[in-house]
């Protein structure tokens, strides 16, 4: 298939970016509890339990290397093993997992530093050995530990649970209240919709509709990672995604997006008929321009975007079916693609008064080159 590229690659440095950020974040607050422990008892390192006379002969090397081992661990564990169990459970269960795996990954690594340590002291007999190792783990600094090991762990498990909701793109921004007075941002905006939505919806009715509308959208995670698009909001059958306009690369991932979209439920034809016995059609509409971008609400706040751009996108979807075409944009979007469309073709269509408009809108056709 022409329009699925490497998608491989995209899931690789998804998930190298997720390790990346597991090391950083495991290094960098390991270290700030262990300082404070520092502040607070400055004599524990030379005269405390063993497991911190460890820390005192070599604090960097141990510390980097519980940090990162305790990383990679619950990376692996999940991010890479139970990745798939995880996205299919509700928030809260994930969140518990995930706790538990950092907590048991850190448990395992104590008890290894614990008995390589004794057994350098070349203990007989085992149950001695076994008391050592109980000594080494059970005391105030090693539950101090314990209890660092689960904050930071929930400390990650909401960022990523906020992030998860949120976006990365958005994430930072909230954080520092970027958005709290409005802003102007120059952005690409894509409206995906479901073709004959209400025509599906009473022959599968509500419960089997929802489900297969949650397998048509299941597919959008990768493409997400994979071109780079900001998911901005679900609305019943109907998805908005959003890049900005400074980069003239977003103009191709817009259109990239939709067409491998389109192209991996092509795919998975066969599993739509078997689960739901219809096979989904999606159109769509794009356009650019400057918006005005501000955080809105108190109790539940969201990012908000505002202006004609998404309007003039959402009027021109709905002239998809009278046009007999899946994807429409505006001039201001395909006077920038155009000539960087070397997989696409670009076909004026006409010019409409859209409803709620008074000047006309010219709208123009892409379709690929190569058919899919």
């Amino acid at each position: 298939m022409f329009f699925q590229r490497k998608n491989l690659i995209a899931i690789i440095e998804w998930r190298l970016y997720m390790l990346i950020t597991n090391f950083v974040v495991w290094n960098l607050l390991l270290r700030l509890f262990i300082i404070l422990n520092y502040i607070i008892n400055p004599d524990l390192y030379s005269e405390g339990p063993r497991i911190f006379q460890l820390l005192a002969k070599n604090p960097f090397l141990i510390i980097t290397g519980f940090s990162s081992i305790v990383a990679v661990g619950t990376w692996l564990i999940e991010d890479i093993f139970f990745y798939k169990h995880f996205t299919h459970r509700n928030i809260g269960l994930t969140f518990l997992l995930r706790l538990l795996i950092g907590l048991a990954s850190t448990l395992i690594i104590m008890i290894i530093v614990g008995i390589y340590h004794y057994q350098a002291n070349k203990i007989v007999y085992f149950m001695e050995y076994w008391e050592k190792v109980k000594a080494f783990l059970i005391n105030r600094t090693a539950l101090y530990l314990i209890l660092v090991i689960i904050l930071i762990s929930i400390f990650l498990n909401f960022t990523k649970a906020i992030i998860q909701k949120v976006g990365y793109e958005n994430f930072f921004k909230i954080i520092v209240g970027y958005y709290r007075k409005p802003k102007e941002e120059e952005r690409i905006f894509i409206f995906i919709d479901l073709i004959s939505s209400t025509k599906y919806a009473e022959r599968l009715g509500h419960i089997k509709y929802s489900k297969f509308i949650q397998e048509c959208f299941r597919y959008l995670g990768i493409l997400e990672i994979k071109y780079k698009a900001m998911q901005y909001q679900f609305v019943g059958d109907e998805v908005v995604l959003s890049w900005t306009a400074k980069k003239k690369r977003n103009y191709l991932n817009a259109v990239g997006f939709f067409f491998e979209f389109i192209s991996i439920l092509e795919d998975k034809s066969e599993t739509f008929i078997k689960n739901f016995g219809v096979l989904p059609e999606f159109s769509a509409s794009i356009n650019s321009g400057k918006i005005m971008v501000s955080e809105v609400g108190t109790i539940k706040s969201e990012i908000a975007f505002h202006g004609d751009v998404l309007n003039t996108a959402a009027r021109i979807q709905k002239q998809c079916k009278s046009l007999n075409r899946r994807l429409l944009v505006t001039k201001t979007f395909a006077q920038i693609f155009a000539p960087i469309a070397e997989y696409y073709k670009v076909e004026w269509l006409c010019n409409k008064i859209l409803l709620g408009k008074k000047l006309e809108t010219e709208i123009f056709a892409i379709d690929p080159k190569i058919e899919f």
